[in-house]
């Protein structure tokens, strides 16, 4: 069954929840997921630390079954976020998430299922795509970590 669908990026925003090393775990607004991804992804002119707002460009993700093959160059923090098409493969699975890692090392991904376009049954180490970008410090919430 073939499905025809487009997966655009759109301007979204989290919250640093942590900052372990040289990870940062994101939290989306409105319980869409946590995005851990590598310091090295952040546009920022301050230390990063819990409560930072983040914008960023993401999409759905869409199951795969002949990846491309990607191109992460894109993902530098030398400009404004840009949406990349980025690859990966899905580690977990369950009733309600899935989780993917990111190509190239450049994190994980944790979203609700709904988030995932496929006509297949979700299985661990299927392909994966969707739109990505760094992420842009736009700002600090003043809550204690454990809130966010």
């Amino acid at each position: 069954m073939k499905m025809d669908y487009v997966i655009n990026p759109v301007k979204m925003g989290g919250l640093v929840k942590e900052v372990s090393g040289e990870r940062i775990k994101v939290h989306l607004h409105g319980r869409l997921g946590v995005i851990k991804i590598p310091r090295s992804l952040i546009i920022s002119e301050v230390p990063i630390e819990a409560g930072h707002e983040m914008e960023f460009y993401f999409s759905y993700i869409q199951v795969v079954e002949k990846p491309y093959d990607y191109d992460a160059s894109d993902m530098t923090p030398d400009h404004e976020p840009e949406p990349c098409l980025l690859g990966g493969k899905i580690t977990e699975v369950n009733d309600t998430a899935i989780e993917v890692a990111v190509m190239n090392n450049l994190g994980s991904v944790a979203v609700p299922r709904r988030w995932v376009f496929t006509p297949i049954v979700l299985e661990k180490g299927q392909d994966v795509e969707f739109y990505f970008s760094c992420m842009k410090v736009i700002g600090k919430r003043d809550i204690p970590a454990e809130m966010i």
